[in-house]
This record gives structure tokens, sequence and C-alpha cells, in this order.
């Protein structure tokens, strides 16, 4: 209202009494006869129209899905409990996001189903107790898991200017570029549901640049005793989360195809000579047995109309000729031999494979995953240079060891006689928790650049948990390493880490400051 009093007021100096008492006509109006609901409707109507999510890779999906159908690949159960934001910095939707690409690339093949589960419960707690009570409930039972986080984002990351400007008696006059770059990564990777290891070789990590772009112009001068001044900008802006959108989607690809071993790089238009295609094919070829890489050989050539025998996985005279007239005619050595230059010729073929007449359910191509130890449980030592119960004087250095049984997740924690309980391994310096087993590691570890000291007497201790499969972090355990976590006690953590997996192994080292 006192907006429009100061209008009336306004209109009575100028113009008299009659606009003043028009205006109060007017106001009375409006209070008799208020703005319909449909008419404020109408006026906030969203003017641009809705448009499809098409992105740079929508292509490769369907290709995707062409190419598990062509190979076969079909009834791969998968879950996930989304892509967090490691960062903090990016708000996406990644988990129907990566929903959204895994339907994309199996509308025709079928090759993978998504099976939901409430992920407000911590880590994917509410799956691995379906697991335990398959017998309770009738819908499928998920065979991987996809985990990752969006882990860099590098804001203002490159940062160019230009500029340019020219000033006369009568006229200034200039002008301005910039460009400023971010980058944002996201690493993805697969587990098993039934031991929850991450499986080694089937991963992605991908790294996109979000550019701005700005271009401004400024005039200035007079006319007469006139000054007047101009300025135009033109600004493009690619957005944050259709930059994640695409990463989800290319590291979807990439999963997908370590996990099937199918050629996911023809998808993306990578030519077969990359050295990093070949590499991943030669990972596939050395972890294939050798009734496996026959088996393939034959599917492949007879879904060339070059073999007509059986899918066996023996060799033959047939196979052996029918070897030799491929590599023949694809300028390969021509000995009928089975060798990786025979099968990553195939493999790049266009032609599918015959279907296999003894498979089961979709056998996925992936490397093998370490075993535990062939003497029981997995078990875990924690030592120092001076003994299972080390002492120390206060300003000297900690020299502790940790070892496995067996192939192993580790984490350690450590607290100092104040009570205060920091992660320092796995850490930002050595991240991977993955240990191979009967190697005795140094903690922190070896090339870390920090060091633990001790700065007056009293008990400390570290303690460290092994797990023969993945160990999901609980939610009051996530904080950063090296830094003070928000628990009361090591034994809060300890009660944490049974609760996903009742046979963990447990290992203290206590340590005495005099």
């Amino acid at each position: 209202m006192q907006i429009i009093e100061k209008g009336m007021t306004m209109l009575r100096k100028t113009v008299g009494l009659w606009a003043a008492g028009a205006l109060g006509m007017l106001v009375a109006g409006c209070q008799i006869d208020p703005p319909k609901p449909e008419t404020a409707t109408v006026s906030a109507a969203v003017k641009t129209p809705a448009s499809k999510t098409v992105t740079n890779f929508t292509p490769a999906l369907r290709c995707m899905d062409d190419l598990l159908l062509a190979y076969g690949k079909r009834d791969i159960v998968i879950t996930t409990a989304g892509i967090p934001d490691s960062t903090g910095k990016v708000m996406a939707g990644t988990k129907e996001m990566l929903i959204t690409a895994a339907s994309k690339m199996s509308i025709k093949s079928k090759a993978l189903t998504f099976i939901d589960y409430d992920t407000e419960r911590a880590d994917l707690l509410a799956l691995f107790q379906d697991m335990q009570a398959a017998g309770a409930f009738q819908h499928k039972l998920p065979n991987y898991y996809i985990r990752g986080a969006i882990t860099q984002l590098d804001e203002n990351a490159i940062d160019a200017q230009q500029g340019a400007g020219i000033a006369l008696p009568f006229l200034d006059l200039g002008v301005s570029r910039d460009q400023v770059s971010s980058v944002v990564s996201i690493d993805m990777n697969v587990g098993e549901t039934t031991s929850r290891m991450i499986l080694p070789g089937v991963n992605a990590s991908n790294s996109l640049v979000i550019t701005r772009t700005g271009k401004g112009g400024e005039l200035g001068g007079r006319l007469g005793k006139v000054g007047f001044s101009f300025n135009m900008s033109l600004n493009k802006a690619e957005g944050l989360g259709s930059g994640v959108r695409a990463l989800i989607e290319l590291g979807m690809i990439e999963l997908v195809g370590k996990l099937t071993g199918v050629p996911y790089w023809k998808c993306l238009e990578i030519e077969k000579t990359n050295p990093l295609m070949i590499e991943q094919a030669r990972e596939w070829y050395d972890g294939m047995k050798p009734e496996e890489r026959v088996k393939f050989v034959q599917r492949k050539l007879a879904g060339m109309n070059l073999y007509q025998g059986p899918v066996n996985g023996v060799t033959s005279r047939e196979l052996t000729a029918a070897i030799g007239k491929f590599q023949a005619e694809n300028g390969l050595i021509a000995d009928g031999r089975i060798n990786f230059d025979l099968y990553y010729a195939l493999l790049d073929a266009d032609q599918p494979p015959a279907p296999d007449p003894h498979a089961g359910p979709t056998a996925p191509v992936v490397a093998a995953a370490p075993k535990p130890a062939a003497g029981g449980p997995l078990s875990v030592k924690l030592d120092s240079d001076r003994g299972p119960r080390p002492t120390y004087r206060p300003k000297e250095f900690l020299q502790a060891r940790v070892q496995l049984s067996g192939d192993g997740i580790l984490y350690c924690y450590y607290r100092d006689n104040a009570g205060v309980i920091a992660r320092i391994f796995p850490n930002r310096f050595s991240p991977d928790p993955f240990v191979r087993g009967g190697k005795a590691m140094s903690l922190p570890p070896e090339g870390s650049p920090f060091k633990i000291r001790f700065d007056q007497p009293g008990q400390e201790q570290i303690v460290c948990y092994a797990s023969e499969r993945d160990l999901p972090l609980p939610a009051n355990l996530k904080g950063a390493d090296l830094t003070p976590l928000k628990v009361a006690s090591l034994e809060e953590i300890a009660t944490a880490f049974r609760k996903s997996n009742p046979n963990v192994a447990e290992a203290k080292l206590e340590i005495t400051v005099r």
C-alpha cells in the first residue's frame, strides 16, 4: 500500500484532483473485484516448452543394447545406492540417471534388470539381509551392485581472458572475451552381492571438462553535451548436471562392457588400434581358460558361417581349417592356431557369435577375484618395531606393521591419549583399501607424507578391521581421513563393522607413551 499512496500523491501534484479521484476508484475497484485464481495461473505459466533429454551418449547406449543382444547377454540383475558426491558441490539425481542409462541399453536385449532398494537405510544392508533370507520373498536378487562417487570437481581450473579497448576524444570502445573451464570426475565400480567383493578390473574412471564462455562489449561517447554508454554481453554455459549425466552414461557403458566381455569400445567409436582397448582385450584373453577360448572361437566362426561343428570347447580339424581361413582373409598368420591376435580380430568383428547351446544364465567375463587364504578364515596381525605391546617416549615416531593372512579389504583407526579417533588407512595418499595377503605393510604406509609422533605420556591404540569381501563404511564412519571422527570409542567402530559383516577380522595394538 505504500507504493500506491506515493503514486497518488505524485499524480495529484501533476494533473490535479481528477487523477487522484480516478486512482482512488481504481484502488476501490481492485478491493471489490480481486484477481481470479485462473487468471493468475495463466500469467505464471511456463513459457519455455519441455524438451526431451538427449545426450551425446544416447546412440552409444542404443548400440550397447544391440551389442548385448547380439552376444546373448541377458538377465543380469543389478542394484545401486546411487553415486554420492564426495565434493559436496554437485546436486544431481545420480541414481535415477544410472537407472535410466541401464534401461536404455536393455530395451531389446533385456540384459540388465534393476532392483530398487531403500537407500535411506545405511549402505546396502537391506539388500544383504534379503540375501540371507532369500526364501522369504519372491522377487529377483541382484547379482551385482554398482558403487562409486563424484570424486573431483575443480572449479575454474582453466581461466582464459582476452580484452581490448580504444579511447578517442568523443568515443570509448571496448570488447572482452573470457573462457572458464571446470573439471568433474566420477569413479564407478561393480561388486558381487553374495561376497561383496569389488570385481577387479570392472571399473570406470572418467573426467569431463565443462566450459563457460562469455563475450562482452562496451561503448561510450558524447552526443553534443550529453554523454551515453552501452553495454552488451553474450554468455554460454554448459550445465554441470548435464556433464554428470554424460559421465554416468559413459561409465555405465564401460562397466557393462567390462562385466559382460563385449567390445564396448565399438559403441564409443574408439578405434580397435587404441592401446587401452588392446590392453583391455588382453586382460580378458589372459583370464579365460583354454576351453573357454576354444568355445569363443567356435561361436564366433559359427556366427560367420565358417564353422559348422559343435560348440564344445574342444579343438578339431574342422575348427583348425576354419581358423586358418579366417586368418588368411583378415591379414593374420594362417597357422590355424588360437592366439590373442585371432581373439582380438574375432572380438572386433561385426558378426555376432552363435548361441552357446550349453549356456545357462549369463556368465559375465571378468577377471578372477582375489582368493582367501587356504588355511581358513582371514586373519589380521598388528605389531610394531618394538613388539606387540610397544613403549615409546614423547617426540618419538610410531613404526607399526599390519599383515593379512590372505587378500582382503583393510581399515585402520588410531586413538590418542585424549580419546580422539581418526582413520589412518585407507587415506587420501593411499586410497585403495585392498591389501595383498602375506605381505607386511607399514602404518602409515610407505611413501605417505605424514607420520605419527607422540606428544605426551599416556595410553594410545591402533585397531584394524579386515574382510575377504568389501567392507562398507557405516554412516558415522564416513568422515574425512586423518581428522577426528564423531564416535565415542573404538568399540563403537567395531560394532558398526560387525553389523555389516559378523565375520570381520580384528587386531589391536596397545601403545604406552612414557
